[in-house]
């Protein structure tokens, strides 16, 4: 019997009949064909029970070739399970980088992709945006390429695998460049009453806020072709040292007495992490952060032109929800998308998240809350965070629920990619 599977949150596990490591593209469509129920899945980092199954989990590990890098046009093809660390790293050996990433790259690409996982940037969309062709396999192991050209490749490739298993991706990529990355403070206040101007100032403006502190840590990054300028050592200090080492001595301490150490503790950080600090970095440096210590995680796509009112709402909801947060919230900024199912769907975005370590009965309570507010104003569930699925509620936030509904049973007419998460397609 497989050993259970459980996710980087730790938030569940389960038991598959059995877990399949195809080496080959043949041997998925084989699977594929002699399996009644399968679940695709990347590296396990999503708090959402997108892979939970009890038949057939398959695993893409072994799909992880990058098959080509067109240095000249700018286009490398890979498998969709190579983990994005490692994607880069090849890049970047050709003198070539992603355009944009999340905060981490721990992730295989096609689990981040068919997520809607997304960085920050007025003029960047979710991950997805930089891919230039992707192909499928569908619920009787027939092979699909999907091009810009083709109005489905908007809806499946942010579907969550639940039309078919993406196998191979063809993404535009970019020359190697540095980010010129500054980190500073700023009061909430003012952040709010000035929001347009920050997020319009950047390239890639983003924000943490550690509840109940006044202040927010800030990072104001460009892109620039300046030489990089940043220390193994400064980058040790800032990155290791302070970002991870002290600040999980700290969550430790904190949970102790949560009532009594937590505030002060987040101040104490948010004057530490919101020092001044300007470098010029490599890209991939400038867009990702230390991967955090286990917690529970939930964000949420806006509307833009509501930030200034959201983000007051926002700091008062978790300020007045009698929580005590030992996380960094984080706030960040997307444009527009033409992807199905992407939170970001046809409008400019504003993610407010909710992270926190806590007991399971707190955290669903604050979930709970959160929610509530969430919906209230009009916002969409990150794909891979912790969230519950309201159907109704969600056919109203996408205009193309029903037709991605139909694609389903055009890929998938034996519903073999569904399971109890991703069911309310079909119910």
């Amino acid at each position: 019997m497989p050993k259970p599977i459980q996710n980087f949150g730790r938030t569940w596990s389960f038991v598959p009949k059995k877990i399949a490591t195809p080496a080959t593209v043949d041997e998925l469509a084989q699977l594929i064909i002699d399996n009644p129920k399968l679940r695709p899945m990347g590296s396990k980092h999503s708090w959402s029970q997108g892979i939970v199954t009890d038949e057939t989990l398959v695993s893409l590990e072994k799909l992880n070739q990058l098959l080509e890098i067109d240095i000249e046009n700018k286009k490398v093809r890979t498998r969709a399970g190579i983990i994005l660390k490692n994607l880069l790293t090849a890049l970047e050996q050709k003198g070539l980088a992603m355009a944009n990433l999340g905060s981490i790259h721990a992730q295989t690409l096609a689990g981040a992709i068919c997520t809607g996982t997304h960085g920050t940037g007025k003029n960047f969309q979710c991950l997805a945006a930089q891919v230039h062709s992707f192909e499928m396999l569908d619920g009787l192991g027939r092979n699909h390429l999907f091009e810009k050209d083709n109005p489905e490749f908007y809806a499946l490739l942010t579907g969550m695998g639940s039309c078919g298993i993406i196998h191979t991706i063809t993404l535009n990529v970019v020359n190697c460049f540095q980010m010129h990355a500054i980190t500073d403070s700023a009061g909430f206040d003012e952040v709010i009453e000035n929001i347009e101007q920050y997020i319009s100032g950047y390239d890639h403006f983003k924000f943490w806020w550690l509840a109940p502190s006044q202040k927010l840590i800030l990072f104001k990054n460009n892109r620039t072709d300046a030489k990089r300028n940043d220390s193994n050592f400064k980058r040790f200090v800032q990155d290791d040292l302070i970002s991870v080492w002290m600040y999980r001595f700290l969550v430790w301490v904190g949970k102790l007495n949560r009532k009594k150490f937590i505030p002060a503790i987040n101040r104490f950080l948010t004057k530490a992490g919101g020092k001044f600090n300007e470098r010029i970095c490599k890209s991939v440096v400038g867009f990702l952060t230390p991967l955090p210590p286990v917690h529970r995680e939930t964000e949420w796509a806006f509307d833009a032109k509501d930030a200034r009112r959201l983000l007051q709402e926002y700091k008062n909801l978790l300020q007045q929800s009698g929580g005590y947060y030992n996380f960094v919230q984080e706030v960040r900024f997307t444009k527009a998308d033409d992807f199905w199912l992407s939170p970001a769907y046809k409008r400019d975005s504003i993610w407010l998240s909710m992270y926190n370590m806590d007991s399971k009965e707190n955290w669903e309570q604050q979930l709970s809350h959160f929610e509530n507010w969430a919906m209230q104003n009009g916002g969409r569930p990150h794909w891979g965070k912790d969230a519950s699925w309201d159907k109704a509620y969600l056919e109203k936030q996408y205009e193309k629920f029903s037709d991605f509904k139909s694609l389903i049973k055009k890929y998938d007419p034996y519903q073999k990619f569904l399971n109890k998460w991703n069911a309310f397609f079909c119910e």
